[in-house]
């Protein structure tokens, strides 16, 4: 638990913005992910998954199976045009996905932990919840890790 503290304070002091960059590169998002990485790394942590989109203005679904046993950081970031991004964890609970912890920080960087109490797969919902004034499309990264 500590060593996730740890991360989350690093996380947030270390992610910086790439402004400048085109709009259409990649390279700013893997900018804002390379001392995330770090950190997570040095913290002699696993990442289990790892991936880069474009969003706008809708939100994104992705699914991952999350065990039993582990603490997970879920870390959702965006590039020079996100102000706040917002990562939200549900389950499956008899066919209906229940919210079960959500960041509230207003920040380009969202994260949350997740501590499973069964092995089962769970919805992980990214949201540009504000860009940056005449944007409406960002790229954004996201990372879990335990």
């Amino acid at each position: 638990m500590r060593n996730l503290f740890l991360i989350i304070c690093a996380v947030i002091m270390s992610t910086g913005f790439a402004y400048g960059q085109s709009e259409t590169s990649m390279g700013p998002i893997l900018e804002e992910a390379l001392p995330i990485i770090e950190t997570i790394e040095d913290e002699d942590l696993e990442i289990v998954r790892m991936e880069f989109d474009i969003i706008g203005e809708s939100a994104k679904a992705t699914y991952r199976y999350l065990h039993e046993g582990y603490e997970y950081a879920i870390v959702a970031f965006g590039d020079f045009r996100v102000k706040d991004m917002d990562v939200k964890v549900y389950k499956d609970v008899d066919g209906t996905w229940i919210e079960i912890t959500k960041d509230e920080d207003i920040d380009a960087t969202a994260i949350v932990t997740v501590t499973p109490s069964y092995t089962a797969q769970y919805k992980i919902e990214i949201e540009c919840y504000e860009f940056e004034p005449g944007y409406t499309v960002a790229h954004y990264g996201l990372i879990v890790c335990h």
